[in-house]
């Protein structure tokens, strides 16, 4: 992920180098501040009406130069922002759908959320911290120096010093923002399920315990927060002593200077000047220093969450269904659970083929259709399309063949065109075609702006059936040759539930697997095989 931020060197290079040429401008405008008051107190008034133009010059054109600061720095932060949630969420998307669906997906939340906000403040905004306050500071060298230029080693022995510190205190606070990102992990997946169990706590009075419960990992996180913050201020108030000890040592040594007339009253204004140039900036790289240290922590344990520990190398491209699927002795456990789900599985799936699956909860079927979507493979035995392992079939071909019907069926909030489309190009007639068959004519035809009606939080302003019928048409569009369904009916009323199995089992040129509790009499007949799955199939 750091190396991602190699893309964005350019922007912080241009914000670097404005940043550079505005702090030696400021720093020229009080070098001739300083001069100007050394030939004032001579009476030199020739000079000073040679130098005054130059200063006023200088100074003016600090107002546009600080503004192409911001606006470069800002440029440089939101580009760097959205490289790495970018790269981010393509990497989530390029995980194994298996080891995906075996972890808990509310640590990608808690990535995309908290921990990214962490990295913004303490890696690309802490960069440019410790970038412009290092540049503040060898300007305020200058400036010194060009009244005693032994105040180069001094401030190097500052710097050292810092960087010292700054190191020593990094180990402590990195473990301790790797505890509080792990504890945000927690605190996303129980925020991420009482929401989705809202109407269980309603419905049991559960509010009590969900306020009780809410209130402890709120404390744990924020407590984290203030042990952390309390380390920072005991690191930052040490680095400061240290900053502000040598500083007034800098002092007194203009000072002493400035009593035997080595140094004019213009070069103690510019001490002072350039003092103040080091000491600011010098708090900040304090503060940045020991939080950009501890990124590194963060960064691995978020590509950590990116792995694929799967490594079977898929060669096979399928770019069509074209005869069947076959399982051969197949059987199935998951790797933590020595548990035997599915064994000895014969069975042949024929292309265009209408097929029902059965069989009582815990028997097996849902796992064999995951095993069908390839979201796991087969612990013994071998699953076979057209004769290609389905193994060693590219996912990407694959799931381009197949389409998808769940119980809790997923709608965008979009259009229904869009939500049909999925956002790629058809034709008119293609889309009309589909809508259909589909049996979305009446719904659609109802509605005021038809296709363009937005369908709002997950198809809230639409019914269970025509969730459905979206999804139906989707498939026929995107000219799927294999249907799987997985409970599609559960949810629905039985009327509307044998209407839409009867739409899909009209289709031609499709294979329908549909897993099933809800069975019609009148629909069952139409299926070219009724499977009973319990362990085995029969």
């Amino acid at each position: 992920m750091v190396k991602k931020l190699i893309q964005v060197l350019p922007y912080f290079i241009l914000a670097m180098g404005f940043a550079i040429v505005a702090a030696i401008l400021d720093g020229q405008v009080s070098r001739k501040m300083m001069l100007t008051l050394d030939y004032a107190l001579k009476g030199d008034v020739s000079t000073i009406k040679a130098i005054a133009p130059v200063l006023l010059l200088n100074a003016a054109a600090l107002v546009p130069l600080g503004i192409i600061v911001a606006l470069t720095n800002n440029l440089y932060k939101k580009k760097a922002n959205v490289l790495l949630k970018k790269y981010y969420v393509t990497k989530v998307f390029h995980k194994d759908i298996a080891e995906f669906q075996k972890e808990n997906n509310a640590k990608y939340l808690s990535s995309m959320t908290n921990d990214f906000n962490t990295l913004e403040n303490n890696l690309i905004t802490g960069i440019y911290t410790v970038g412009n306050g290092t540049v503040s500071f060898l300007v305020g060298i200058w400036l010194i120096s060009t009244v005693d230029p032994s105040m180069i080693f001094l401030s190097i022995i500052i710097i050292g010093i810092n960087l010292l510190i700054s190191v020593i205190t990094a180990r402590p606070i990195k473990k301790a923002y790797k505890e509080r990102s792990d504890m945000f992990d927690g605190y996303t997946s129980y925020i991420k399920e009482v929401l989705s169990a809202f109407h269980i706590v309603k419905n049991y009075n559960l509010q009590d315990k969900v306020t009780e419960d809410y209130y402890k990992k709120s404390d744990e996180i924020q407590h984290k927060g203030f042990l952390i913050e309390r380390m920072v201020s005991y690191i930052n108030s040490t680095e400061n002593f240290v900053m502000i000890g040598s500083l007034y040592g800098v002092i007194c040594i203009i000072g002493y200077y400035a009593v035997k007339g080595d140094i004019t009253p213009g070069g103690v204004l510019l001490v002072v000047e350039g003092l103040g140039r080091m000491a600011w900036p010098l708090f900040e790289i304090s503060e940045s220093l020991p939080k950009l240290f501890t990124s590194g922590n963060l960064i691995k344990k978020m590509e950590d969450t990116l792995k694929n520990t799967n490594t079977h190398e898929e060669t096979v491209e399928l770019a069509e269904f074209k005869k069947n699927i076959e399982f051969q002795n197949v059987g199935f456990h998951y790797e933590d659970d020595e548990r035997i789900i599915l064994s000895d599985i014969n069975l042949e799936f024929k292309k265009n083929g209408k097929y029902l699956i059965v069989g009582p909860s815990g028997g097996g079927k849902s796992t064999l259709l995951k095993l069908f979507r390839k979201y796991f493979y087969p612990t013994w035995g071998e699953i076979f399309i057209d004769g290609f392992n389905m193994k060693d079939i590219k996912k990407e071909q694959y799931y381009s063949l197949v389409a998808n019907i769940e119980q809790q069926v997923f709608i965008f909030e979009d259009t229904i065109k869009n939500n049909i489309t999925l956002y790629k190009d058809y034709s008119e007639d293609e889309i009309s075609a589909a809508v259909t068959a589909s049996g979305l004519d009446d719904f659609i035809s109802d509605l005021p702006e038809g296709m363009n009606t937005i369908i709002y939080d997950n198809g809230r302003n639409i019914s269970g059936g025509e969730r459905s019928r979206i999804v139906i048409a989707r498939a026929l569009l995107n000219k799927a040759s294999i249907l799987f369904m997985d409970e599609a009916f559960a949810s629905l009323d039985m009327d509307r539930a044998r209407e839409i199995e009867n739409t899909i089992l009209n289709l031609k040129d499709i294979t329908v697997i549909n897993v099933s509790h809800v069975i019609f009499k009148d629909t069952k007949a139409k299926y070219d095989r009724v499977i009973t799955v319990k362990k085995t199939a029969y």
